[in-house]
């Protein structure tokens, strides 16, 4: 393996918001020959070591890493020692504790005649199983839960135990990152009123959509459409005459286009990468592609590109160039520009609720901050009952999840109500309240009438009444200012399915990460998508392609917070307003909206910063 870069190894540890300096680098890099590791490999085993021990970055612990981590995983012992005789964890008593809902997971690791008796002891629960709460919620290393907890007798708006990690946190108020030059801001918003629209001809999905309707044949053309229309761009962007089929031999240098692929299951690497050709170019065959001449690069399963080489046998394209994918022009000057001077925005993503309580107090230290400085915007994207807490995969909640989330928004509607802001809800597809598990995922809906069958008070409607709910993703034009968004982790998605060998310019990982959805022209660029993202590619094709480039684009993800100008568009990661037990982050945002449309980069025209909550 090649030497690794200090440069690719710092790129790693910004990803988890990790500071290394020089020395540490230089150790990194000897442990990476040593061991003949890549950068990635070296950060993840030092986050699994340094989370295994709760150590930080130092030059000591680098030795410790060395010393005893590295050899074990690595190199492993050159005798084993005799195993002794394992006890049979697996009897009637002890199933009889295991939850039913993890007798698969148990099974996984048994051997065949202890998966013989998991097999015998599953069975439906009986009323009388259900109501036999300690037998239902005990497990190993479990203590029984109460489902009394979670009461909506409790005043806090979750009513739920507030968690003790985020209740004593010293950090509140602290800049994460700043973005321009924020000693002239001012967050607190003017009250002249925005108003927020679907920018363009583009439609907003609709709650009356159907899905799981998807043809085979309709979603093959939606996929060839993709590389037919990113093909003209690059070939109008770069002067390219004519592409040729993928797999047809040449001893001279042809250009070709197609969709990045990996030829098995699992992740992509240099060795694996597949170019699959359009039907009209190429018949929609494939060919295994040689990246050993490029001094960088950077692919991910589904990205179109246009590339240069040799393909002397038909089975293996050399890949000389690889030309650079490219943005789509801003928007021009709207004429729903009804407002002029500068828009404050406050940007905040769920989850909502500490992971170790439905606890809903960080989403009211945000409606503080609200009240306070009273922006003239506020997004707010889920999920507000998500689908990945603990207690809810429990099933310790008594309230509906439709209630649950109804009281959040009566919440949020009663602390912006006479506030001048206005509330945009953006859904998301961990959202377990919301029946639609689908991407594009439809707005929220909050019905006229109760579970129960009762209607809700018009009270209870006016509080939500100026609530405004769109769908995932969605482009808007606030006062002439093109925002786009999306709610699901796409740099995420992303970060775990490219590679990329050499720098690329100025950016950064993260950075060159997002410069993936405005260079695909698309808020979900990935294919196949991530195992818990359903794509309905009629529907994608309707609403997840982007028509220009926004001047800010958020893509929120578990990823590090950043606000960063990408080829002229503001690009912010808010990060999420909890993250495990402790508090998040939230994003500010002020625009000029008479510089906006008139500069040549729009990021010049933003100022903005990441606040921990």
């Amino acid at each position: 393996m090649s030497s690794v870069s200090a440069e690719e190894i710092s790129d790693e540890f910004d990803v988890f918001g990790a500071e290394v300096n020089d020395e540490q680098l230089l150790k990194l890099q000897e442990m990476c020959r040593s061991y003949n590791l890549d950068a990635i490999s070296i950060v993840n085993h030092w986050m699994a070591f340094s989370s295994s021990r709760k150590i930080g970055l130092t030059l000591e612990s680098l030795q410790m890493f060395d010393r005893e981590w590295l050899p074990k995983k690595l190199l492993g012992s050159q005798q084993k020692t005799p195993q002794p005789k394992r006890t049979k964890l697996l009897n009637k008593d002890t199933l009889g504790s295991i939850l039913d809902d993890q007798l698969d997971v148990v099974g996984s690791y048994a051997t065949p005649e202890d998966k013989r008796q998991i097999a015998q002891s599953k069975r439906q629960l009986t009323p009388e199983d259900i109501n036999n709460s300690n037998k239902r919620f005990v497990g190993y290393n479990r203590s029984p839960s109460v489902k009394s907890v979670f009461s909506p007798t409790v005043k806090s708006s979750a009513g739920s135990t507030p968690s003790g990690k985020f209740s004593s946190r010293s950090n509140a108020g602290d800049i994460v990152q700043k973005f321009g030059n924020t000693n002239v801001s001012s967050w607190k918003g003017d009250n002249h009123g925005v108003s927020v629209d679907s920018f363009g001809s583009v439609p907003m999905v609709t709650s009356q959509i159907k899905y799981m309707f998807q043809k085979m044949s309709e979603k093959g053309y939606v996929l060839n459409d993709i590389i037919q229309d990113m093909s003209t761009i690059l070939q109008n962007a770069h002067g390219i005459e004519e592409f040729t089929h993928v797999a047809l031999p040449s001893q001279e240098s042809v250009t070709v286009a197609g969709r990045v692929c990996c030829d098995s299951i699992g992740r992509l690497n240099s060795q694996s990468v597949l170019l699959e050709g359009s039907r009209e170019t190429s018949s929609g065959q494939c060919i295994s592609l040689d990246l050993s001449e490029l001094l960088h690069y950077s692919l991910f399963p589904g990205q179109v590109i246009a590339c240069e080489g040799v393909n002397n046998t038909g089975t293996k394209f050399a890949v000389k160039n690889i030309f650079s994918s490219v943005a789509l022009p801003f928007p021009g000057k709207n004429s729903k520009l009804t407002g002029t001077g500068k828009i404050r925005m406050i940007i905040g993503v769920g989850p909502f609720t500490p992971s170790d309580a439905l606890d809903y107090s960080p989403l009211a230290e945000l409606l503080k901050t609200i009240t306070r400085d009273q922006p003239d915007i506020c997004i707010l994207m889920g999920p507000f009952v998500d689908s990945k807490h603990v207690m809810i995969n429990n099933g310790e909640l008594l309230d509906s999840f439709q209630d649950l989330f109804i009281k959040q928004m009566e919440e949020i509607g009663r602390a912006t109500k006479d506030s001048g802001c206005q509330v945009v809800i953006v859904s998301s597809y961990r959202d377990v309240h919301h029946y639609h598990s689908v991407y594009p995922q439809p707005p929220y809906h909050i019905p006229e009438y109760n579970p129960d069958g009762s209607k809700r008070s018009h009270v209870e409607i006016d509080l939500t009444k100026h609530l405004k709910f769109v769908s995932d993703p969605s482009t808007l034009c606030v006062n002439g200012v093109v925002i786009g968004l999306t709610s699901t982790d796409i740099l995420l998605h992303l970060s775990k399915s490219e590679i990329s060998v050499g720098q690329q310019g100025k950016l950064d990982r993260l950075g060159r990460l997002a410069q993936h959805v405005l260079h695909q022209h698309s808020y979900y660029p990935l294919y196949p998508p991530a195992e818990d993202v359903n794509i309905d590619y009629e529907l994608w094709e309707a609403h997840a392609k982007l028509v220009v480039t926004p001047h800010i684009l958020i893509l929120p993800s578990d990823l590090k917070a950043f606000i960063k100008d990408i080829d002229g568009c503001c690009c912010v990661n808010p990060g999420r307003l909890t993250t495990g037990t402790v508090g998040g982050t939230f994003a500010q945002i002020e625009i000029d909206t008479d510089l906006i449309t008139e500069l040549p980069l729009p990021s010049s025209a933003c100022v903005g910063q990441i606040v921990r909550v």
